[in-house]
Order: structure tokens, then sequence, then C-alpha cells
């Protein structure tokens, strides 16, 4: 046996020093989890609408339908409405800003909880154009698994970031940190964390976050408010979103169709009604938007699968109205209430095995449709002696149109006319020609179809600076 004599002392220190390594290990892993759940707490947004979502979803015993996509869907398909109309128990699991592969998800999960046999996907154009995000991704994720058990965030989890495109990128631990990039801002972090204490209900948090949202029920939630057609017509889907549809977007596409497919799930896409002004801006007279439409609906039917475009809808299935609009791809409570009752008529007339496609206008018959002015905008240039106004009138292609130009003088609350109706697409309007001198000038030019005497159909109205 070894005498104890003989062991150095700094042998003998060594256990002590790996133990108090180990300890100091344990301690500072402890440390961060706690210092990254604080911030969690106080950071990460409660009552996202992805949360309200997955929440209520996570209620329903039954669900025969389920309608999916961003925020066109979330405000502008109303359940209750269907259901009333069907006699279905349908939900909707769209939510603003939904990426594809969040939808993918959702239809994935509905599928798998529910066995639906019917998916309605509410696609816009934002979706089609951008990458994937892994950020958006995450949080939906976080949001669906909140309440589900341990093996199911696990599950979630192993799924996410082992995805091959996932799997040794930093984006793969996006899921432990959500405060780095979802986060409230400091002045609402106070509220935030009073509304996790209180335990308020995620409904109404999400209410106080997005004033002009109201959630109703079963993932829907409409806009109150009206669009204003006085200042909208530069305000467009093509401004935002006028590129190509992104490869990454295809793929997800057909990818949903395969889905769907291959789990004999009827996949209904169709596009959201939106002011004509917004279709007609793409390219010229809407010619782009067409082409785009003409390409998803080949997409899809390489799966089995059809799309259809409400904006082509004629008037025995949808007839529009500028009062069902929100901005100008929203609707609102209005608009979303009267689409969800032709969307369930629709959906009627299909089971019943009805031709719905003659329901719907070729490009060429819309256009010829489009009998009225749907909005104006006017572009600017400063020039020595005036400003040069340039209108847009955004019609259908025999509506015939005239202008009025006029400025507003806010002090007296008159206009003056500076060019009388005319069909001419220009006019200098003179640095002084509101009789102020203060350095700009509100601009109102009204337009109205050849041949009617009403004051005007629609106008636009701009502040221009007089940088003479």
């Amino acid at each position: 046996m070894e005498n104890k004599e003989n062991v150095s002392p700094q042998a003998s220190q060594k256990p002590k020093r790996k133990k108090r390594k180990w300890i100091g290990v344990i301690i500072a892993v402890v440390c961060v989890v706690l210092i990254n759940e604080l911030l969690k707490f106080c950071l990460e947004p409660y009552g996202s609408a992805s949360q309200v979502m997955w929440d209520d979803y996570h209620k329903e015993e039954t669900i025969d339908q389920i309608f999916v996509g961003s925020s066109l869907c979330y405000v502008g398909i109303s359940p209750y409405v269907v259901d009333d109309i069907m006699g279905t128990n349908s939900y909707n699991m769209g939510t603003p800003s939904q990426y594809l592969a969040q939808t993918k998800l959702a239809i994935k999960t509905a599928i798998e909880d529910h066995g639906v046999k019917r998916v309605v996907m509410a696609l816009g154009y934002f979706s089609l154009t951008g990458e994937r995000s892994t950020i958006a991704e995450v949080s939906f994720l976080r949001a669906k698994t909140k309440g589900e058990s341990l093996l199911d965030k696990l599950t979630t989890y192993a799924n996410y970031a082992f995805d091959e495109d996932i799997v040794g990128t930093p984006a793969s631990l996006n899921y432990f940190f959500p405060w780095i990039y979802n986060s409230v801002g400091l002045s609402e972090v106070a509220s935030n964390v009073q509304a996790k204490i209180e335990g308020k209900q995620a409904t109404e948090q999400e209410m106080v976050n997005n004033v002009y949202r109201h959630y109703v029920g079963k993932g829907y939630g409409y806009l109150s408010g009206y669009l204003n057609f006085d200042d909208t017509g530069d305000d467009t889907t093509y401004s935002y979103y006028s590129e190509t549809f992104s490869e990454d977007s295809l793929n997800e596409l057909r990818e949903i169709a395969c889905l769907c497919q291959e789990n004999d799930v009827e996949l209904i896409v169709l596009a959201t009604p939106h002011p004509a002004y917004d279709v007609l801006s793409y390219g010229t007279n809407g010619d782009e938007y067409f082409e785009k439409m003409l390409l998803l609906q080949e997409l899809f039917a390489e799966y089995g699968a059809e799309y259809y475009d409400f904006n082509l809808a004629k008037d025995e299935l949808f007839t529009t109205s500028d009062s069902y609009f929100f901005d100008h791809e929203h609707m609102n409570k209005e608009g979303s209430e009267a689409f969800s009752t032709s969307l369930a008529n629709f959906l009627l007339m299909k089971e019943a095995g009805e031709d719905v496609s003659s329901l719907f206008y070729t490009p060429e018959e819309y256009l010829d449709s489009i009998d009225y002015i749907s909005t104006i905008w006017f572009n600017t240039c400063t020039k020595n002696n005036g400003i040069s106004v340039t209108p847009i009138a955004y019609t259908g292609t025999n509506v015939d149109v005239e202008y009025q130009y006029t400025v507003y003088d806010e002090n007296t609350g008159e206009y003056t006319v500076v060019q009388e109706y005319s069909s001419a697409t220009s006019c200098l309007i003179p640095f002084d020609a509101d009789g102020n001198d203060n350095g700009s000038m509100k601009i109102v030019v009204n337009a109205r179809q050849v041949g009617s005497d009403c004051a005007y159909e629609k106008r636009c109205i701009q502040t221009i600076c007089n940088d003479k």
C-alpha cells in the first residue's frame, strides 16, 4: 500500500481544483440560463398574433377546414361567417407576415391533429418575393409550442435545428435566445412585464399592441378603418413587392401542394380582393400582375390544386366596394365579412360540382369591367416658375378621364382653380397660386370621366414644398 506521506501536496490538490472548476462551470451555466430567462420574460413580446392563433388553435376539439396565409388571411377570412353558411367548423391559421415555411407547418399540424380535408390558402405577392426568414420562423415555432409537452417542444426544435439549411449555423440557436431578434422597445418593457405578471389574456394584449386590429376568435381578427383614396395612389403592392418570385418561395409552394396531395387534402389557393388600382399598378394596366397569376395557376395545377383570383371575380360571385378596404391590400371588417360570405358560397358551389371557372373574368374582360376611376396620383417636378403636375389615373381600358387642377388655401379654406377640367395630363402651377409664400402648397387634382358633371369622381391631395 502506498504511503500517504509520499503523496505531494500538489497532487492532493488536483481533485479539489477539478471539482471547483466544474462547480464554476455549473454556476456559470446556471447564471446564463437565469439571465436568458429573465431577458426572455422582459423582452419577448407577449400577446403576438402568432401566440393568439396557436393558443386558440390548441383549444379546438374538431376542425374541418383551415385558412392559412399572411395578414391577408388573418384579417380577410372570418371562420364565423363561413361556418354559419357552410355548417362547418373552420379555423383561421393566418398570421401577419407569415412566411410560407410557417404556412406549411400550420397545414402539417392541422392535418396531423385534426385530419382536415380542405386547406384554403390566401396568397399575397409579399409571401413570394422574399427569402426564408429564420427569425420569423422561430417566433412562429415558439408560439406554437407554448403549452405543449416538453417532448413536443424538443421535437419541434430538433426538426428546425437539423433542417439542412439551418444545421451548423448560428440560426440553429435562435430558438433559445428569442429576445435577441424578437423584442419589445425599451418604452414597452414595463407594460410587457406587467401583462405577463397579471396573466392577461394574450388576445387582450395583442389588441393593445395593435390598435387597429380587433381579435374575434378562431384565429380571426378584423381591421377597423377605411382606405382614404385621396392620398393612396402611390401606396401599392407593386411599389413594395415588384420583384420576381423567389425560387425559395416557389419551392415552398410546391412542397405545400405536394403535402396536401399526399394526404388527400383539397388545396384551394386564392388571391383576396384588393382595390382595382392595386392590380392595375403592376406594369401597364396590370399586365405584370396577370403574368404572375398565370404562373401560379400553372404551378398549382401540376399538383391537382386550383388557384382563383377574387380580384377577377364577376359580380355574381363578389361585388367589390371602396368601403371594403383598410389599405391597398387589406380588407376591413365590412370587406372581410362580404368576402367571407362570397368564399363560403363559392366553396359550396365547388362541393356541388358546379363550374366555378365561369365566375371569373379573363384579364381582358377584367380590364373592360373596370368602368370607373379606381384612384389617381400625381407626380411633381419643380420648375423655374412653378410646379409641374402630371397625374396618373387607374382605370379600365374604356374609361376616358379629364382633370381639374386646383390649390387649397388652409388659411381661408378656399380652393383656387388653376386649370379647369380638360383632358390635359399636365399642368404648371405657379408658386403663388394659393396666395401664400410659406414654402409649401397643397395641390388638389380632381378627376372624373369625360361627360360627367360631378365635382370629381376621385381626387389626389398632396402638400408640395416650393423648392424655388
